[in-house]
């Protein structure tokens, strides 16, 4: 049984900010082990909050929200920014922050803004005949700096640092475009590492740009492909880089020293197209791929992962661990969570 609880809306625009003052939501009141509707693309993100909720972005139905063993689902219809979730981060304030395929948005808890970034030009031979879903004003990662200022990176445009007021734009030419000369620069993910300074992937042939905060460094050469996808920081303060595969790649490893190839394929890596990464309560690594079953590395060795009737799972974009130690991971055709011994399907058609 589904309640909707229906409340007055207002909305306010002020400069480059949209504000909706109440939002509706749907809510699912099971009282046991809650099932997602499968959105119609799927799951694209995730993040454990600071509260301990689960919150789960789909690709054209809004953000999940899951508090308890009910879910709340935020759509564009009920006054989210847009129901296109691509990432999701949470500030030191405690507010979310939701990347979307056309901006962000902000949510306070109570109620959403919308905050417009600065309008790219798309035009190209590159973007619309050979690599047409690219989209500069859809922001593909998030992160808020020590100084508390928020970088936003988007899908063909760099990246901008946002600083509550004004936007400046940064990294817009690293990526190679080779069909028609013109430069995009796709960022999938930002990464602050131990020391403070902050890794920024290009997967239009850039490699990684580190940010010390007065000038970036960029690293290309040195990777195993300049086709970046992440960068994930392990709790020994290592930067893991997962590379898209296209000329050699795999697992890369920066250990404060240099850079090398931590593994590939033929050293047990299931593919060397390394879509996600994931560090357990444990010291496991969970990564996830383009095209290949999800794995998990144990420090020694790599083992396929594999559901209780042998199931494997392929294309895994994102992977956390929820407060209970629960690992889940989703990807266009549903969300799983695994308690450690079985892994349980969270959604339903």
């Amino acid at each position: 049984m589904f309640v909707i609880l229906s409340l007055i809306i207002s909305c306010t625009g002020q400069g480059n900010q949209k504000k909706n003052d109440a939002n509706s939501i749907t809510i699912n009141p099971d009282i046991g082990e809650t099932k997602f509707p499968l959105p119609e693309n799927g799951f694209y993100c995730g993040l454990l909050d600071s509260k301990g909720n689960l919150w789960f972005g789909s690709r054209g139905n809004g953000v999940f929200k899951l508090e308890g063993n009910s879910y709340l689902n935020y759509t564009k219809e009920k006054e989210l920014c847009s129901d296109d979730i691509t990432c999701i981060s949470e500030d030191k304030k405690g507010n979310l922050w939701f990347g979307t395929t056309n901006g962000v948005c902000r949510f306070n808890g109570k109620d959403f803004e919308s905050i417009e970034i600065p309008q790219s030009e798309t035009s190209s031979v590159w973007l619309d005949k050979v690599y047409p879903i690219v989209n500069p004003n859809q922001v593909m990662s998030i992160l808020e700096d020590k100084e508390g200022n928020l970088w936003f990176g988007t899908n063909g445009a760099g990246v901008y640092r946002y600083d509550g007021e004004s936007f400046t734009q940064h990294l817009s030419k690293i990526g190679k475009i080779y069909e028609d000369g013109q430069q995009h620069n796709i960022v999938l993910s930002i990464v602050e590492d131990l020391k403070g300074k902050l890794w920024f992937t290009s997967l239009s042939h850039g490699g990684v740009s580190v940010y010390d905060g007065k000038e970036f460094k960029h690293y290309t050469n040195e990777l195993s492909d300049d086709f970046i996808r992440i960068a994930y920081c392990d709790s020994k303060g290592n930067i893991l880089i997962g590379t898209h595969g296209n000329h050699n790649g795999g697992l890369d490893l920066y250990d404060w020293k240099n850079f090398k190839t931590f593994y590939k394929t033929n050293d047990g890596l299931s593919t060397n197209n390394v879509r996600s990464i994931f560090e357990d309560n444990e010291g496991q690594f969970w990564i996830g791929s383009g095209n290949s079953p999800l794995s998990i590395f144990n420090g020694k060795n790599f083992r396929v992962f594999k559901g209780n009737e042998g199931q494997e799972y392929d294309r895994i974009i994102f992977i956390l661990e929820d407060a209970k130690h629960n690992i889940w991971f989703g990807n266009k055709n549903g969300l799983w969570k695994f308690d450690g011994k079985n892994v349980v399907e969270m959604t339903q058609a």
